[in-house]
This record gives C-alpha cells, structure tokens and sequence, in this order.
C-alpha cells in the first residue's frame, strides 16, 4: 500500500469518528447506511485484529432499524445532558476550561487552508474532537503537514484522556467500542507520523493520574451528589 492509500484509509477512520463525535451528525436512513459501509470497510482492513469485537458490536448495532436514535440518545446522555457531561473540546481537556489556546492553534492552521467550518453543520467550536477529527479527515488528502500540525500540537496531547473518560462514562455503551478503536488508531497514527505519545505531567495539571477535566468532572459529580443527599435529608 503507498502513502496516498495510507493516507485514503486514515482519512476515512478520521472522517468515520468525526461523524460519531459531532453533535450535528445527520441521524437520517442515508447517514446510517453511509456509515455502516465506512465501518465495514474499516474492518476488513483493520490494522490490529483486537478491534473486530468492536467493529462487529458496531455493525450489529447498524442493522438495526433503531440504530441511529439509539447512538443519538446515548450521545446526549453523555455529551449534553447537564449531569456528567464529557467535555468534547481540546480547550477543555487541556485547560480545563473553553475557548482557551488549542481553539486559537486549530483557527490558525484553518486560516493556512481554504477549508472553512460550515456553521450550518458544525454548531461546535473549531476545537471540538469531533471538528479536529473531521479536519484532520480532509488535510490528510490535501496538506501532510498540516495534518500533521494538527495532531502534534492539538489532538496528541489530549486525545488519551478522552478515550479514557469516555470509556469509563456511566451512561456509555455503544461509546465504549468507540472509545476504544480511537485509542488504537491514536497509537496508529502516532506510529505513521513518528510522534511520541505524551510521557509523564503536562500543561494539563493532573492529579493522581487524573486530567484535569476528570478531576472537574468528578468534583462537579461529587458536589451534585451532596446537594441531593442534603436535599434528601431536609
């Protein structure tokens, strides 16, 4: 396989999770049986034979009639419900807050391309993974080094933390396969590009092993759990 191939399937697992991340995913029959294909695909030129059991929980799931409200009301029940949600920004996940220096690296590389945010599809910020995902989806078939750009200074830094707290979000099910083919194609990707996995503390200030918007995540649990509890007793 040479490298515009390589780069072919990158893209399409970039543009595959992109879809499944972004909170504008068109929901339709058409979108259904779009990403349906884009799976099978990838599954039959998967890279590691560990990720067939997630493929295949995936396919299953898109042979049913319901398969696509079912991914959307587990997408709300772990991104936009107000209790536990999961930060979905590189702002978030790296500072602990929004709108902070990786929106400003993404708006940049963007203003290198002609590529532009459809703001009729993509309601989020330029930060959202889901965004990045989607970006990186069409850099790979036009700019390598941006590509690349992108991944070194947004997504690498970060990515393995999201992966983490999804997997281990309570309301996650479907996600779980998702979470966990994108920690495998992140090591894949690390591998084509030649870049480290991050090692050790970073700008992200963690604790006990935790990002810091785990820690956020959990203190915002854990003072939600008190509240009812001294409701409860009152």
């Amino acid at each position: 396989m040479d490298k515009a191939q390589i780069n072919s399937a990158r893209s399409l697992y970039y543009q595959c999770f992109g879809e499944l991340l972004s909170f504008s995913f068109t929901r339709t029959k058409s979108a259904q049986h779009k990403l349906k294909e884009c799976l099978a695909l990838m599954r039959a030129n998967a890279f590691d034979e560990n990720l067939l059991k997630d493929f295949d929980a995936l396919l299953i799931l898109l042979e049913r009639e319901s398969a696509m409200s079912e991914l959307a009301a587990e997408f709300d029940s772990i991104f936009i419900t107000p209790r536990g949600a999961l930060g979905d920004t590189f702002s978030y996940l790296e500072e602990g807050f929004e709108n902070s220096s990786a929106l400003v690296c993404v708006k940049g590389i963007l203003a290198k391309t002609k590529l532009r945010k459809n703001e009729r599809k993509f309601k989020d910020n330029e930060d959202n993974i889901g965004f990045c995902f989607s970006l990186m989806s069409e850099l790979l078939r036009e700019n390598d080094e941006l590509a690349k750009e992108l991944f070194e200074s947004v997504i690498n830094a970060s990515i393995d933390d999201f992966c983490q707290n999804l997997f281990i979000h309570e309301n996650a099910r479907i996600y779980k396969s998702v979470a966990n083919l994108i920690s495998y194609f992140i090591e894949f990707e690390r591998l084509c590009m030649q870049i480290q996995k991050p090692q050790g503390l970073s700008a992200k200030k963690v604790r006990n092993d935790l990002s810091r918007s785990e820690i956020l995540r959990r203190e915002t649990n854990q003072k939600r759990r008190q509240l009812e509890k001294s409701q409860r007793i009152s």
